[in-house]
């Protein structure tokens, strides 16, 4: 199992520096040693007259079994780990209601319950490897980063009254049926993946968010969102519709790839893509119609599918090459061969295909251009639909094949997609 190891020591270090500048007036019965490790409920309980606890408190290990339990304390200056005790079912800190560095859970086979019904504040939350656990209880308002991986819930209500975070990732949660969030910023990524088989995701309050990917959900809303900086990810889902109807602007690359049972992408109010635009293998996706007001491409533009309507009426600039291709006879590419010739497709290859003929042009600095007009595809076109199917070769047989825990940046994987347009430049 991987885990994002990076943010996790980040935390650990910033609780530690933040403990080491704590007042004065704590008792130091309520200072916890940097070696000091919790086995046992007795151990907790001689924390019971601790208002404010200072430093990394850990608890761990086999001797504590059935139920474990924080009692009184309301703050702690650092982290609390709960790691590996593996006979423990059940751990509550219910007047805790801040915690300056992470909240770790981890490893914790027999844990069915979790309880901070007063936390409010807590800078990470880490909760990776909980096979048994059934609830997790918190009013939580606060947080930068969220984690959870390989966890039995079938749904995160103790996290919905969250607004804004830096980092909110969700994977590997087998009975996770819905997230029904009130998110209404992500400043760093947004993932949702390998959850689930039906898992209804909505982020209805969601204005704006920097990197968004969904991966094998069964439905996505996200009613208010505006804009996203960076990459705008839909792969591998089940999803019947996708309605973006308030998205003005994407940043880095929209991908909607292999959601083998989309039959519409409304994107009314988008007017501008900062990277590229691919949309490949959604199968029953007849109809790319809702993107009449899409003006400019910052990349490649790239559409590979069935589909017989490909509607980009107030397109104007495509900075990268375009590769469009379908199986359908019905398709024309006249509109694209009018915005190619007018010198809105600045890239140097140029490919439209449809089930009867095809065109491709490429550019040259030193001769010109060539081109032909034939009933199979150019180089360029192949590659693009190849590295297109590489990219979710994983979708034919629907596998979850990430490990549990296992966290990829968004912007990373995104990344790869865009790998896409490059062969187009």
């Amino acid at each position: 199992m991987q885990i994002k190891t990076g943010l996790a020591t980040g935390v650990l270090l910033s609780a530690t520096a933040l403990a080491a500048n704590s007042t004065s007036s704590i008792p130091s019965s309520c200072s916890i040693k940097s070696d000091a490790t919790i086995s046992a409920q007795a151990d907790l309980d001689k924390y019971s007259g601790c208002q404010t606890l200072v430093g990394n408190l850990t608890i761990s290990g086999d001797s504590l079994s059935g139920s474990a339990s924080l009692a009184n304390v309301e703050e702690i200056d650092g982290s609390l780990s709960v790691f590996n005790a593996t006979e423990l079912q059940s751990f509550s800190a219910d007047k805790l209601s801040k915690i300056s560095g992470s909240l770790s859970m981890q490893q914790l086979t027999r844990l069915e319950s979790a309880s901070f019904g007063s936390l409010q504040e807590v800078d990470s939350i880490i909760f990776v490897t909980l096979p048994a656990i059934n609830s997790i209880a918190s009013n939580l308002k606060s947080v930068n980063y969220l984690l959870m991986a390989d966890t039995n819930l079938e749904s995160i209500d103790g996290f919905n009254a969250l607004e804004n975070v830096q980092q909110f990732n969700v994977n590997n949660n087998k009975n996770l049926a819905q997230i029904n969030s009130q998110l209404k910023t992500v400043s760093d990524s947004l993932e949702v993946s390998f959850n689930g088989n039906n898992a209804d995701v909505k982020f209805d309050n969601l204005k704006w968010a920097n990197n968004i990917t969904l991966r094998d959900v069964s439905s996505a809303s996200f009613q208010n969102l505006q804009s996203v900086n960076a990459s705008l990810g839909f792969i591998n889902n089940s999803i019947e519709s996708l309605n973006l109807t308030k998205l003005g602007s994407v940043g880095g690359t929209l991908s909607i790839i292999s959601n083998e049972d989309l039959t519409e992408a409304i994107f009314s109010n988008l007017t501008q893509i900062g990277g590229a635009l691919l949309i490949a293998n959604n199968t029953k996706l007849a109809q790319i119609d809702g993107f009449s007001k899409l003006q400019s491409v910052g990349s490649a533009l790239n559409v590979i599918g069935n589909f017989s309507d490909l509607e980009l009426t107030s397109l104007k600039s495509v900075k990268g090459g375009c590769d469009v291709e379908t199986k359908s006879s019905n398709y024309t590419c006249d509109s694209l061969k009018k915005l190619q010739s007018n010198g809105g497709i600045q890239g140097d290859a140029f490919v439209c295909k449809n089930g009867a003929t095809s065109t491709s042009i490429k550019l040259s600095s030193t001769s010109g251009s060539s081109s032909s007009t034939d009933d199979s595809s150019s180089s360029s076109g192949a590659k693009a639909a190849t590295a297109t199917d590489s990219s979710s070769s994983s979708s034919s047989s629907k596998s979850k094949g990430a490990a549990a825990g296992q966290v990829v940046p968004a912007s990373s994987f995104m990344g790869a997609i865009a790998a896409v347009a490059v062969a187009l430049l």
